[in-house]
């Protein structure tokens, strides 16, 4: 029995010597929102990783695209609600090249998580603008607190992985970069008699006037290829027609650098009206 007491003694003095401390718990009724665009998950697992800007290229789409509709999701901490809750994003100045109405048009006032949600998107329209073919643009969005919504960090880990280290990422801001830049093609110097000299704008008529796309032209001179070289001739005689039409019409078509544009020697286009 002595022993048995002397172990419920010590306890008891242990229990007498503990203090009672209350533990801060991070406890409100706001809510809080952020930029999270998952880039990649792990097949098997919800492991995934976020991006807080994209690149994104027109080289990739049909000539015939004259914008893309890109867009940054916006999710929230807390409770959903059963109500639309506005939030508030602007663009951001210091991190902005594109000109509104010029590259891109976008309505900021009506952005809103929708009832029952915790997850929307910002949607941005962009246009395939010709300076594009030598450069790129950047827009860059930022979130703000509001009546509804908190930002409460501006950076965190682009993982939800526990084990990995990940790199910060922004949570305000999210930056989306267009460009339409474009590699000559190998396989164009086949055929320069009859194209001319390779650029960029004469890349994108050359392609919308056939209906070629970047793909055709990686897989040029290959067995059944759209492009081969028995058929730049009817290639370089269409775009004749489609060059003197546009000329005929008080509508001539400029190259790159601003110049009147033109084929190979055989398929030249007379602009004698605008000189």
């Amino acid at each position: 029995m002595k022993p048995r007491i002397i172990i419920l003694y010590i306890l008891f003095l242990t229990l007498c010597g503990c203090e009672k401390k209350d533990i801060d718990l991070f406890a409100t009724n706001d809510t809080g929102i952020y930029f999270q665009r998952v880039w990649s998950s792990t097949y098997g697992t919800t492991t995934e990783s976020y991006i807080d800007s994209i690149a994104y290229s027109f080289a990739s789409e049909n000539a015939s695209v004259e914008s893309s509709v890109l867009r940054a999701t916006v999710r929230t901490m807390g409770k959903v609600a059963d109500y639309n809750r506005p939030f508030k994003v602007i663009v951001d100045p210091e991190g902005t090249t594109a000109i509104e109405g010029v590259h891109y048009e976008v309505n900021l006032d009506t952005c809103y998580i929708p009832a029952g949600e915790s997850t929307a998107y910002v949607r941005v329209r962009f246009f395939r603008t010709s300076d594009l073919l030598t450069g790129r643009v950047r827009l860059q969005l930022r979130l703000q607190d509001n009546d509804y919504f908190t930002c409460y960090f501006d950076e965190y880990k682009s993982t939800n992985s526990y084990t990995a280290t990940g790199t910060p990422i922004s949570g305000v801001t999210f930056a989306f970069s267009v460009s339409e830049e474009y590699k000559e093609p190998g396989y164009w110097n086949v055929g320069t008699e009859f194209l001319g000299v390779w650029t960029p704008q004469k890349f994108l008529v050359v392609n919308s006037v056939c209906e070629l796309t970047v793909e055709d032209w990686d897989n040029a001179g290959s067995s059944g290829a759209k492009i081969a070289y028995g058929r730049f001739g009817f290639f370089a005689l269409a775009v004749q027609n489609y060059l003197q039409d546009q000329a005929d019409a008080g509508t001539p078509v400029l190259d790159t650098d601003g110049s009147y544009m033109q084929l190979g020697a055989a398929y030249s286009v007379d602009y004698s009206a605008y000189e």
